[in-house]
């Protein structure tokens, strides 16, 4: 007696559709056991059940296709674990973000203001003496990268004659770019170049600064300049200074130069 089961009474057994199977079928997920040449009709054997129903579990826990063939080729606690441990990690950090954005939300629709553009002016900044580190860095790993920087540089200037700051670089990149971390201090080594800025002042937490940057943006737009180098900000109210996020300070400084000819 045949121990195939056709399409149709596999896909009731494992609750999955006949397109989801041919769809595994097509990945080379889960291949039937025979495909009729004439007809093209799928049937499997009953010993592949099984598998079907570790792929259904995976798939409702959102486990990439890779990751599941992975798990079936292996066949390997020791493989399905590790698999299920980089998918955790992979959830948390999603799940992370959207509370972010919940977060951000919240503020919003608590002070609607906070989506105002803010007010931008212009300021001559004098050339200031700094100790410095720079790193490329992509926009995720800035936060870690200024926290570990600014350990450094404290150690080395102890005294600092200004709010820490950074550089970033006049273009937005999702590559990693150079970033610029910053003490200054009245003997640094590094010259940071004074000149005509356009300066936003920002309250609020780290997150949710791009809306200093619109307001430059939106500014820089309508005033005829363009921007002269790498931006700046000054953390002039931070981590350290015993402040809840919504009342950091930072100011977010655009070098800027004439467009006309």
């Amino acid at each position: 007696m045949s121990d195939l089961l056709p399409i149709s009474a596999f896909s009731r057994a494992t609750l999955l559709s006949a397109n989801t199977l041919r769809s595994y079928h097509e990945s080379g997920l889960l291949e039937p056991a025979v495909v009729d040449p004439r007809t093209g009709y799928r049937s499997y054997r009953a010993t592949q059940l099984g598998d079907a129903t570790l792929i259904k579990q995976l798939r409702d826990l959102d486990v990439p296709l890779a990751d599941i063939r992975a798990v079936l080729a292996a066949r390997d606690p020791a493989v399905t674990r590790r698999v299920l441990a980089t998918h955790r990690e992979r959830i948390s950090a999603q799940q992370q973000r959207l509370e972010q954005i919940l977060d951000a939300t919240d503020e919003l629709l608590a002070e609607p203001a906070a989506a105002t553009p803010l007010a931008v002016t212009e300021r001559t900044l004098p050339p200031a003496r700094a100790v410095t580190l720079t790193a490329e860095v992509r926009e995720a790993d800035f936060a870690p990268f200024l926290h570990e920087a600014y350990a450094k540089l404290r150690a080395m200037a102890p005294v600092a004659s200004g709010p820490l700051g950074a550089l970033f670089p006049a273009e937005f990149s999702d590559d990693p770019a150079p970033v610029t971390a910053f003490v200054p201090v009245d003997t640094g080594d590094e010259v940071l170049a004074g000149g005509r800025f356009a300066v936003a002042e920002f309250v609020g937490p780290y997150r949710s600064m791009s809306a200093g940057y619109r307001a430059l943006g939106a500014w820089l737009a309508g005033a005829g300049f363009g921007i002269a180098g790498r931006v700046r900000e000054y953390y002039v109210t931070g981590p350290g200074d015993g402040v809840p996020e919504e009342d950091f300070r930072t100011e977010i400084c655009w070098p800027i130069e004439s467009l006309e000819n």
